[in-house]
């Protein structure tokens, strides 16, 4: 049973990022700033700097390819991109004496990762037409802010969460 809940808990985060925060950004108060959750990213950095490779890899191949299905009309940029930044995070955290403050610090290297690949890919193909200042300005440091927040309150319950699975699964 407890192999669920893994997935279950990143699923849910991902289902948050779409549904609960839209009532509370900046947009609906008048404010040009855009918040981007990246909630089961954020589980999924974690997930690469304590599990083995292939489970974070796993997960980002699929919720980056649940990203594209759901808000993207080109499908692949963020499957490739969360896909690639996992994989490095999970290439750095292994030089790294894992805790708190490296997993925060990793994780928001990841979000702004993420943000720029994406950001760049889509004007590589032409989606994307904003400048790289507006870009940073409008979006980049919100969402940096806002994913940061979530890493620091949720990452406790979920390090407890990736030990009970680490202990069951070996």
């Amino acid at each position: 049973m407890s192999k669920f809940i893994l997935p279950l808990v990143t699923y849910l985060a991902f289902i948050i990022e779409g549904t609960v925060i839209q009532t509370v950004t900046p947009e609906h108060y008048g404010y040009s700033y855009i918040l981007i959750p990246h909630f089961s990213f954020v589980f999924i950095v974690l997930m690469a700097c304590y599990l083995p490779p292939r489970v974070s890899l796993i997960y980002a191949l699929i919720f980056g390819l649940l990203t594209d299905l759901m808000y993207t009309d080109l499908i692949g940029i963020y499957m490739f991109s969360t896909a690639l930044v996992a994989y490095l995070i999970t290439v750095l955290s292994r030089y790294m004496f894992s805790n708190f403050l490296i997993a925060v610090v990793l994780s928001a290297g990841g979000v702004a990762g993420l943000e720029f690949l994406v950001y760049g890919l889509n004007t590589l193909v032409g989606v994307a037409h904003g400048s790289i200042q507006a870009f940073m300005y409008d979006r980049l440091i919100g969402t940096l802010i806002l994913n940061m927040v979530f890493t620091i309150l949720l990452y406790y319950p979920f390090m407890k969460l990736l030990r009970k699975t680490m202990n069951e699964n070996g």
